[in-house]
């Protein structure tokens, strides 16, 4: 019998690196394959649940991937739209490892955030990380303590927030806490391969964060071939405001990537215009317009495969939103929600065969 999430995520050689960057509408998240001795972890960076906008059922896709529980939930930030739904995931497959931000959100977001913490209750403390800001490879905060944490074969470094930032805002009153989130935001490199290659997953995090710490405290931590595109694809990454006409580009000189994936939907149905045309404008300075890759454009997933000599191959599907994708559903408001497509390979050059470079 057919399983689809397990024929698409599973790598068929147990050494590659599998990055798979899930449409789930006005969201973000992102699954990781981890090769480990033979074997993979299974990791899922935020998650989120939109009817409304045809994004893939998480829980139906992990307990058709999973043969055990979930390795770890890594939460950037708890925004709903990052950790909606986590609790039902817990429910479903079990959770192992929680990895958080530390943040506490306001009124807004107190549901989701809620679903948080009855995971990390039920899990046990011992089993909660905090992401803290560090120049040391695999390493993560657990009762304010360093500790070596790593996941398997790759690496990852986790450059953001700085642990002074989590002290600064934790002791500001709610509406201000709100207002800085993207600062306490997790940012995660992840490295792999004997020619290593480099996916920088970002949140939500935003130009503060990076013009005032992440870029200078982690510059030599910062070129990736595969970068995801902060808060799906908004100016905030670049820009104070709408109006602001001198944009930061400094971590983008660092960062230097190959490929951009932007995590929302089309932007006609994004209640935040995301993603916004001059964030867009200033990502093809960096990178040509076929590689910047917009989940939403197509309702489609991107997997990333870096091999254990460091090569990237990168293709799109649409496979998984056909399977997973809440079809035909309505949301609270009474919004229908279509998933569409079949599979399809990417290429720079029009042709149907993934893109590949080591």
């Amino acid at each position: 019998m057919s399983n689809t999430a397990r024929d698409i995520l599973i790598p068929s050689d147990t050494s590659i690196f599998r990055i798979a960057f899930l449409y789930v509408g006005q969201g973000d998240a992102t699954l990781l394959v981890v090769p480990d001795g033979g074997s993979f972890r299974f990791l899922l960076v935020d998650t989120n649940v939109d009817k409304e906008r045809g994004g893939i059922d998480m829980v139906a896709l992990l307990t058709d991937l999973l043969d055990e529980e979930l390795g770890a939930f890594i939460n950037t930030h708890p925004h709903s739209d990052h950790v909606r739904g986590v609790k039902a995931i817990h429910d479903a497959v079990g959770i192992k490892e929680v990895w958080h931000s530390a943040h506490v959100p306001g009124k807004k977001h107190k549901d989701a955030y809620d679903e948080l913490l009855e995971v990390i209750k039920d899990i046990g403390t011992e089993n909660e990380y905090e992401l803290r800001g560090t120049r040391e490879e695999n390493t993560l905060e657990q009762n304010e303590e360093p500790c070596e944490h790593p996941i398997g074969e790759p690496s990852y470094n986790v450059l953001s927030p700085a642990d002074y930032v989590k002290e600064d805002i934790e002791g500001e009153k709610p509406e201000d806490r709100a207002r800085r989130i993207h600062e306490q935001c997790g940012v995660i490199r992840f490295v792999y391969g004997e020619d290593a290659k480099a996916v920088l997953l970002t949140g939500d995090s935003d130009r503060t964060a990076w013009e005032d710490r992440i870029t200078d405290y982690h510059k030599e931590r910062l070129p990736s071939d595969v970068l995801s595109a902060s808060h799906h694809g908004s100016r905030t990454f670049f820009k104070k405001d709408e109006d602001d006409d001198d944009p930061y580009k400094g971590h983008m000189d660092e960062i230097t990537p190959t490929y951009i994936v932007i995590s929302a939907p089309k932007q006609s149905e994004s209640p935040h215009d995301h993603p916004h045309d001059d964030a867009i404008e200033i990502y093809k300075e960096y990178v040509n317009s076929d590689d910047i890759l917009h989940l939403g454009a197509n309702r489609e997933c991107v997997i990333v495969d870096i091999d254990g000599d460091g090569n990237v191959t990168v293709t799109t599907d649409t496979e998984l939103v056909d399977e997973y994708g809440f079809d035909g559903e309505e949301d609270d408001d009474g919004r229908s929600a279509a998933a569409t497509g079949p599979f399809v390979h990417k290429s720079s050059t029009g042709d149907k065969t993934p893109r590949r470079y080591g």
